[in-house]
């Protein structure tokens, strides 16, 4: 259970790449094992907790009248899939400059060390953020729903509770 993060990610594994995959899975190129640290779980709490707090503030904070169309509530559904693309790409390009990944998951080396081809690129790590906008928005429309059902029987948004539909 405490993988489902990971799970979740490496449903999207296809955009970012497996080696990436691996480093977020903890992997260690020295012991050639996974270490106890999974990125994924902290990746995905931010990104599950900005959805959270950005169906919140459209809901039952901004709650006016003018902002109930649409293309309000698609405004907002974009703020949170920018914001969670950023944090990925981040999350992922802080290791990729700083050297975090381990050599075995970043080169292919010949026999005297010499890197031949790189396979993580920081478009990995743009890619890796696009996967988080997706979760972001599943998360986003996920928490609508429930706030919607939720307030049928807790009525706290009265102008945006016919928005999106």
């Amino acid at each position: 259970m405490k993988d489902i993060f990971g799970y979740l990610y490496c449903l999207l594994e296809s955009l970012f790449g497996q080696n990436l995959a691996d480093h977020l899975w903890g992997y260690n190129c020295e012991t050639q094992s996974y270490r106890n640290s999974n990125a994924f779980n902290g990746i995905g709490l931010i990104t599950l907790a900005i959805s959270l707090v950005i169906v919140i503030i459209y809901y039952y904070v901004i709650n006016h009248p003018r902002f109930n169309r649409w293309w309000s509530w698609l405004i907002m559904l974009g703020v949170s899939g920018i914001s969670c693309l950023f944090i990925g790409y981040q999350w992922t390009a802080t290791d990729f400059i700083n050297g975090y990944i381990g050599d075995c998951l970043m080169y292919i080396r010949d026999e005297d060390g010499n890197i031949v081809s790189s396979l993580i690129h920081e478009a990995d790590c743009w890619m890796f953020g696009v996967a988080n906008l997706i979760i972001s928005v599943v998360f986003f429309i996920a928490f609508t729903f429930v706030v919607k059902i939720a307030g049928r029987f807790i009525p706290l948004s009265r102008n945006c509770k016919y928005s999106p539909f």
